[in-house]
C-alpha cells in the first residue's frame, strides 16, 4: 500500500516522454506531455519539454509559446531560458534579445551548456568574435564531446574570415556526431570558400552515402561541381535538390547557373524565373543571375537593366566604386564631363571599350579611369578622352572631382547596345595599335609573305581548378603547331621558361617568341604583335579580346559566357571571332582536333592581303 502511494504518475509520464524524445520518437513524447498538461496545466517541466518537441519538429513559434509558459510557472530554471533562446533563434529573433535570454540563464547557472552555446552564437551574430571565441573555447574545454560547440565555433571562424581553421572544427563535430547532416553541409561550404575541391569531393561522397535523400547535401554537391566546371554533373545534383525542396530559391538559382554553364540557356531561364517567384523581392544574387539568363537567351531588353545587380551580389567579386555625383542615366551630357570606370577584369573593360567612340560623341568631355596599363592602351586609341589610372581611396571613394556624372563602362550597354542589331551597326574596329611598331615586329618573322602568321595562347595566369579545365598546357596545344605549315607567334602572357623552351625545342623553325615584348604589362606592344597575325588561337583570356578588338580573325575556346555571347554562336562584340566550347565531359586537350579543323577551314584560302592592309604595307 505504501509503495502504491509513492508512485507519481505525472513524473513517470514525463520520464517516459523524455526517453522517447531522446530516442527520436518526438510525436509519441508530445502525446505524453499533453496528457500531463491536461491533468496539470501549470506543470513547468511538461510545458518546457513540449515546447522543445515543437522546435524539434520545426514549429519554433509554438516552441517559444510553451517555453515562455513554462518560465511563467517556474522562472528559475536555466535550461528553460537556454531552450527559449534556441527556439527564438529559429524564429529569427534579433541577437540582442537572444543574448539577454542567455545571460538570464547563466545568472541562474553559469555552467549551463546550452546557454553558453547560444550566447556564443548570439555574440557571433553581433560581430563580437573575440568574446564568442572565448566562450566556445571554454565550453569545449569543459564539455569536450559537445558536437554543437565545435560546429558553432566553426561558424564563428567562417564569419571571422578564418575558414582555414573552421574546417577543422567542422571535422571534429562530424567525428563526435556523424548523424548530424548539418556538420557535413557546413564543412562542404567551408571547403568551397577555401576552394579545397578535392577533399570536398571525398567528403561529400561520404555525406551522399549517409544521407542519400537530403536535398542540402545534394545542393552542396551541385555547388562544388559547378565551381569545378563539371556543369553536367552539377545540373544532375541541382535538379535533384530542387525536386526535393521546390520552394528553395537558392536551389533554383544553382540549377539555373549550372544549366547556363552547361549551355542549356532556355531551361536556365525557366529555373531563374522559378527562383524569382519564390525569392524575397530585391534579392541581388537572383537578379544578377536572372540577368545572365536573359542575356544568354538574347533578351537584352530584360537582361541589361538587371545587370547592375552584380554590385549587390557578394559572389560576383566586382569593384563597387563610390561617387558624390550622380550616375549618367542617358540624359544630354553634351556640356558635361563624364567619368567612366571599370568594375571587373581587363578583358571586360576592353570589350566594353568598344562603346567609347559613341560615348565620346555624346559627352562634352570623357575621363576614363582604369589600371595603368589599360589607361595607356585607351589613351592611344581614344586621344579625345582623358585616360588615367583609377583615383580612389582605400574605401573606393573617388578622390578626384573633375567630372559631373559617372558611368560604369560595362553598363554603357543600356544606352549603346540595347539589342543585337545595335552590335551589327556598331563601328569595328575602334581601338588602334602602333602600325610602325607592328611592321617592325612582322619583319622579324621570317617567311611571313609565304606563310600565315598565327598567334596563339593556351591559358590564363589564373590556373585555379575551376578555370584550368578550359585551358591547355604547352604540350596540349602543340598539335595545333604540328598541324599547320605556318609561322607561330607566342601571345601567351606570363609564359614560364619551361613552356617557352618546350616550343623552341619542338618547333625550332615555327615558333617565334619576341622576348622584348611584355605581353602582360605593355598592351600597346601586345596589340602591335597581335596585329601582325593573320589568325589567332587563344583560350578565353584578354589575348582573345585583343584579337577581337583589332579585328584579327580568331578562334577563342572556353566555357559559356552569357554576357559575351548574348545568345549568339559567336560574340557579337567581335565580328572576326569564332567561339568554340570544349567538351563538357572530357578534358580540353580532347577538343584540340576540333580547333584544328576550324583553323584549317578559315585559313584554307589564305593570302597576306588582309594583314598587310591592316598594317598599311
Amino acid at each position: 500500500m505504501q509503495a502504491q502511494q509513492a508512485k507519481n504518475p505525472v513524473r513517470e509520464k514525463l520520464l517516459k516522454g523524455l526517453s522517447l524524445q531522446q530516442s527520436g520518437e518526438i510525436e509519441k513524447a508530445q502525446r505524453l506531455y499533453k496528457q500531463v498538461l491536461k491533468k496539470a496545466p501549470t506543470n513547468s517541466d511538461a510545458l518546457h519539454l513540449l515546447g522543445v518537441t515543437y522546435r524539434q519538429l520545426g514549429y519554433p513559434k509554438r516552441a517559444v509559446e510553451f517555453i515562455q509558459k513554462a518560465i511563467g510557472c517556474n522562472p528559475n530554471q536555466a535550461p528553460f531560458y537556454a531552450n527559449l533562446a534556441r527556439a527564438m533563434m529559429d524564429v529569427g529573433t534579433d541577437p540582442e534579445s537572444l543574448l539577454a535570454v542567455c545571460n538570464k540563464a547563466l545568472t541562474l547557472n553559469p555552467k549551463e551548456r546550452e546557454a553558453r552555446n547560444m550566447k556564443g552564437i548570439a555574440l557571433t551574430k553581433l560581430g563580437d568574435y573575440e568574446d564568442a571565441e572565448r566562450i566556445f573555447q571554454e565550453l569545449i574545454v569543459d564539455v569536450p564531446d559537445f558536437a554543437d560547440a565545435y560546429q558553432n565555433f566553426g561558424s564563428l571562424l567562417m564569419k571571422a574570415d578564418r575558414a582555414e581553421h573552421a574546417v577543422n572544427f567542422y571535422t571534429k563535430a562530424i567525428l563526435l556526431d556523424p548523424s548530424n547532416v548539418n556538420n557535413f553541409i557546413q564543412r562542404a561550404r567551408c571547403r568551397l570558400k577555401l576552394k579545397q575541391f578535392e577533399p570536398s569531393q571525398f567528403e561529400l561522397t561520404e555525406a551522399l552515402e549517409r544521407f542519400p535523400d537530403n536535398s542540402e547535401v545534394m545542393h552542396e554537391a551541385a555547388r562544388l561541381l559547378f565551381s569545378m566546371n563539371e556543369s553536367g554533373k552539377s545540373v544532375e545534383y541541382a535538379r535533384k535538390a530542387l525536386e526535393r525542396d521546390p520552394k528553395n530559391y537558392h536551389k533554383a538559382i544553382t540549377l539555373g547557373v549550372s544549366l547556363l554553364m552547361y549551355g542549356d540557356n532556355a531551361e536556365a531561364l525557366v529555373a531563374m524565373k522559378t527562383a524569382d517567384k519564390i525569392a524575397p523581392a530585391g534579392n541581388k544574387t537572383l537578379e544578377w543571375n536572372l540577368s545572365l539568363a536573359y542575356l544568354a537567351n538574347a533578351d537584352l531588353e530584360n537582361g541589361w537593366p538587371l545587370h547592375k545587380a552584380r554590385f549587390g551580389d557578394e559572389s560576383s567579386k566586382v569593384i563597387n566604386r563610390k561617387f558624390n555625383v550622380p550616375a549618367w542615366e542617358g540624359e544630354d551630357i553634351s556640356d558635361k564631363t563624364v567619368l567612366v570606370w571599370a568594375d571587373q577584369g581587363l578583358g571586360d573593360a576592353l570589350k566594353a571599350g568598344t562603346m567609347m567612340p559613341e560615348l565620346i560623341s555624346r559627352a562634352g568631355k570623357v575621363i576614363v579611369e582604369l589600371s595603368e596599363k589599360g589607361a595607356d592602351f585607351f589613351r592611344y586609341s581614344f586621344p579625345e578622352a582623358i585616360c588615367r589610372k583609377s583615383l580612389t581611396d582605400q574605401d573606393l571613394n573617388a578622390t578626384a572631382s573633375d567630372f559631373d556624372v559617372h558611368a560604369n563602362i560595362s553598363d554603357l550597354v543600356e544606352f549603346f547596345r540595347p539589342d543585337i542589331d545595335a552590335f551589327k551597326r556598331a563601328p569595328c574596329p575602334v581601338f588602334s595599335f602602333q602600325k610602325e611598331r607592328a611592321r617592325k615586329y612582322l619583319e622579324r618573322l621570317t617567311g611571313h609573305e609565304e606563310k600565315p602568321v598565327i598567334g596563339f595562347s593556351w591559358r590564363s595566369k589564373n590556373l585555379a581548378v575551376n578555370r584550368a579545365r578550359f585551358y591547355l598546357s604547352a604540350p596540349g596545344i602543340a598539335p595545333i603547331l604540328e598541324a599547320k605549315d605556318a609561322i607561330f607567334v607566342n601571345l601567351q602572357y606570363a609564359a614560364i621558361d619551361k613552356e617557352l623552351e618546350f616550343f623552341k625545342a619542338k618547333f625550332p623553325d615555327k615558333f617565334n617568341h619576341l622576348g622584348d615584348v611584355d605581353l602582360f604589362n605593355d598592351l600597346l606592344g601586345a596589340a602591335a604583335l597581335t596585329a601582325c597575325c593573320d589568325f589567332v588561337v587563344s583560350a578565353n583570356t584578354s589575348v582573345a579580346d585583343m584579337a577581337g578588338l583589332i579585328n584579327v580573325p580568331s578562334i577563342r575556346f572556353g566555357q559559356q559566357e552569357p554576357a559575351l555571347l548574348l545568345g549568339q554562336k559567336n560574340p557579337p562584340w567581335y565580328p572576326s571571332m569564332t567561339y568554340m566550347h570544349p567538351f563538357a565531359d572530357r578534358p580540353c586537350v580532347d577538343f584540340v582536333p576540333e580547333i584544328i579543323k576550324e583553323m584549317d577551314r578559315q585559313l584554307e584560302n589564305w593570302t597576306p592581303d588582309q594583314r598587310n592592309s591592316r598594317l598599311e604595307i
